[in-house]
């Protein structure tokens, strides 16, 4: 199960950052995460070294990528995030008020939790942003 490793809320930030990009000509290097995620180039790198120790990303060649758990990850993150940020917006909250605070949360959720607000809702077939909600697990 990917909830097993615990991450921080920047180990999150750059898990989504390095995910947004993965389909990218090219994989990030350490300053063009640096720079997307407005942080130090040593802030970084010590974030790209906790995920790699929780087996989450690799550096090859200087570059910076999603290993398959990583992405699974990541994936999880997107689903997480989406129905969270559904949840709140139908009960009451702004869609960017909603889309903060999922950001602030979603990677402390689990998948059963996810699923069961997503079984309560109804299954709703896309996010406030208009975004499809496809659960993976």
């Amino acid at each position: 199960m990917l909830d097993n490793v615990s991450i921080t809320k920047k180990e999150r930030d750059c898990l989504v950052t390095l995910g947004k990009h993965r389909d990218s000509k090219f994989p990030f290097r350490l300053i063009d995460l640096s720079k997307n995620m407005e942080i130090k180039p040593p802030t970084a790198l010590n974030l790209i070294k906790r995920l790699e120790k929780k087996n989450l990303v690799i550096r090859e060649k200087g570059m910076i990528k999603l290993t398959n758990i990583g992405d699974q990850r990541f994936m999880g993150l997107e689903e997480t995030h989406r129905v969270f940020e559904t949840l709140m917006v139908k009960y009451g909250l702004g869609v960017d008020t909603a889309c903060t605070l999922s950001e602030n949360l979603d990677y402390l959720l689990n998948h059963e939790d996810i699923d069961r607000m997503f079984d309560i809702m109804g299954k709703p077939k896309k996010c406030p942003h208009g975004i499809d909600i496809v659960l993976s697990h």
